[in-house]
């Protein structure tokens, strides 16, 4: 799968922004043209997914015509578009298709102000047209955060599934985070939030930067079972091994408006190719895997993870964003002794 970078431009200015390097630091947007080129890019080996992403996708001044590419071109079969969900009413007449998905990624009443009862009835109006292929989310990005408004949000729509990710602090750009001590602070307000969703009977699921299941103790497992448990029961059957297992990271690859692509945007400074220097998608994936996936599998943050059985099965789960310094020091040990 490849996601669409369509423009820089965001109405928000999250406090944990994932894609800060990128957005708002300059009016750039992909034109139509090379949006083409890019779509054609992806085909070439049969893909047929994508992802439309930002800054905030809705705010491309010519999404409109993205969306009439996107429902003429009967070879593309899945469109996800990650949204905050301001403006996406706009587009909702072009969207009551079976390809599209929304994702729409809630922030909290304190982060967004007077747009929050906007955020409201976007999300009923989304709801009501594309039902259970609207998905909410939410971004826990402080121990602090008053989480308490996203299940007023899914019971708008009797939802009871829910898309969260904990997310990478900035300061980890600069190398200077310390993600063990990070974890065991932020574990305890995991937790909580955990316990509250099955008051609430409500499933989280993790989107990625799961914790390592070395951070669980037996309690902790027992409030993971009961959240599986509650999955079967309400038929979320996605979900359990998301929750009672570490996720796994695989090749996303997200395509900016200039046409360079990146692995991810928590890599991006680390690694930027043209895809035109690729002849798929599948050999830039390839490409990809084989500079970051490969030495990020093999680092390990401490001492304790050298031998680790999940780590050595590729189920620790830890971001390869936290990776960074140890997956170059690997890089160049290999590149200096063969």
């Amino acid at each position: 799968m490849a996601n669409i970078f369509l423009t820089r431009k965001c109405n928000l200015k999250c406090p944990y922004c994932f894609a800060d390097e990128f957005v708002n630091k300059k009016n750039e947007e992909v034109t139509l043209e090379n949006f083409e080129k890019i779509l054609n890019f992806i085909k070439k080996d049969g893909t047929s997914r994508i992802g439309l992403i930002g800054g905030e996708p809705t705010l491309h001044p010519k999404f409109n015509k993205i969306l009439d590419i996107l429902n003429n071109d009967d070879n593309i079969k899945k469109i996800i578009i990650y949204t905050n969900g301001i403006k996406i009413d706009k587009f909702l007449n072009k969207l009551n298709k079976d390809k599209y998905s929304i994702i729409i990624n809630c922030n909290s009443p304190e982060d967004i102000g007077r747009s929050y009862k906007k955020l409201e009835e976007n999300i009923l109006k989304t709801y009501n047209l594309l039902k259970d292929k609207c998905t909410l989310g939410i971004n826990l990005y402080s121990d602090k955060l008053n989480y308490s408004y996203i299940f007023g949000l899914l019971k708008s729509i009797n939802s009871h599934s829910l898309r969260f990710s904990v997310a990478i602090p900035n300061e980890i750009k600069e190398n200077t985070f310390d993600i063990i001590s990070s974890f065991k602070k932020f574990k305890p307000f995991l937790f909580e939030f955990f316990k509250d969703c099955l008051k609430e009977e409500i499933v989280p699921y993790f989107d990625c930067n799961s914790f390592p299941d070395c951070f669980y103790t037996l309690e902790d497992k027992k409030i993971l079972i009961q959240l599986s448990e509650l999955a079967k029961k309400m038929k979320q059957n996605k979900i359990p091994g998301t929750i009672t297992s570490c996720r796994t990271c695989a090749p996303v690859v997200d395509i900016l408006p200039d046409m360079t692509a990146v692995r991810c945007f928590g890599l991006s400074k680390y690694l930027k190719k043209p895809i035109f220097e690729y002849r798929t998608l599948t050999n830039l994936e390839k490409y990809f895997y084989n500079q970051i996936d490969l030495y990020a599998r093999l680092s390990f943050i401490t001492n304790e993870c050298e031998n680790c059985n999940l780590r050595l099965l590729n189920k620790c789960g830890i971001c390869y964003t936290y990776k960074l310094d140890k997956m170059e020091t690997l890089k160049n040990f290999v590149k200096q002794n063969i």
